[in-house]
């Protein structure tokens, strides 16, 4: 019998200390920014929504751009953000491609990508600080992109 209290106390113990909301992250578009002789600057703007009544800091961000079926710029990044507690923030993933990577007018875009975040609570702290625990949550979006203007949004498909 002390088992099997032994065994629910330790299972709604850990339940708390790994529970907590998930991110749920959206991308909003993808932005062309500027135009320079060494290449093109793209942003991908996503909406992070934390669904948790505790603040969600993010810590690492791996991300890809490709574009009409070509993987163009694969890059990690911290997003250097916390979420608040029941609240969306805008998140903007800088995109680099060389001048070598031909583009030019309407096309098709992908954007794929992968958050790690920290759930509240100092056992978590340690399990993350140990790499024990990486929870995560992924974004990706699909849509037009007109290569030929910078700085304007562009549609996004569903």
């Amino acid at each position: 019998m002390l088992r099997v209290a032994t065994l629910v106390l330790c299972s709604f113990l850990l339940a708390g200390c790994f529970g907590g909301g998930t991110p749920i992250m959206k991308v909003v578009e993808v932005r062309p920014e500027s135009v320079t002789p060494e290449g093109r600057r793209f942003v991908i703007v996503v909406d992070a929504e934390n669904p948790s009544d505790k603040p969600l800091p993010l810590k690492d961000a791996t991300y890809s751009l490709s574009i009409d079926g070509k993987k163009v710029f694969e890059g990690q990044r911290s997003p250097e953000s916390t979420l608040r507690k029941f609240s969306t923030n805008r998140l903007y993933f800088p995109v680099a491609v060389p001048s070598s990577v031909n583009l030019a007018g309407r096309a098709e875009f992908r954007a794929n990508g992968n958050v790690v975040f920290l759930r509240p609570g100092k056992l978590n702290e340690i399990l993350y600080e140990y790499g024990v625990i990486r929870p995560s949550t992924d974004f990706n979006g699909a849509g037009q992109i007109d290569l030929n203007q910078t700085s304007s949004p562009v549609s996004m498909a569903n």
